[in-house]
């Protein structure tokens, strides 16, 4: 996947299944800054959509000795329906990253909002 940004901000992600050969040559023709992400993990199984999306919108992230706090939100658009913020937090506290720079665990999860659409 490559994220491209103009100006400051994102106008397009390119997500395929490329070599990375072909994300280099497709790189040289994309003007501004690139990111570009490695295919970590692919799975599941398709499902139907569920009458009501069950997101969930959190921050992770770690306190310090110092009083410091370092965290990043996360937004997930939908969880099994029979999932609560708990099954989530249970996940995800010491499996994620504080932050995006940074190396260490995260310690809590806090959620921002629970959302359910139609």
């Amino acid at each position: 996947m490559i994220r491209q940004r103009i100006g400051g901000k994102a106008v397009n992600t390119v997500n395929a299944t490329m070599s990375e050969a072909d994300r280099l040559t497709l790189s040289g023709i994309l003007e501004g800054e690139l990111t570009s992400y490695d295919l970590k993990f692919e799975g599941g199984v398709s499902a139907p959509q569920p009458t009501q999306l069950n997101g969930k919108k959190f921050s992770v992230g770690k306190k310090y000795l110092s009083g410091q706090t370092r965290s990043s939100s996360v937004y997930i658009p939908h969880v099994k329906t029979s999932k609560t913020f708990n099954d989530v937090a249970v996940a995800v506290i010491g499996q994620f990253d504080e932050d995006f720079e940074g190396a260490s665990k995260c310690e809590y999860a806090n959620l921002i909002f629970d959302k359910q659409e139609v």
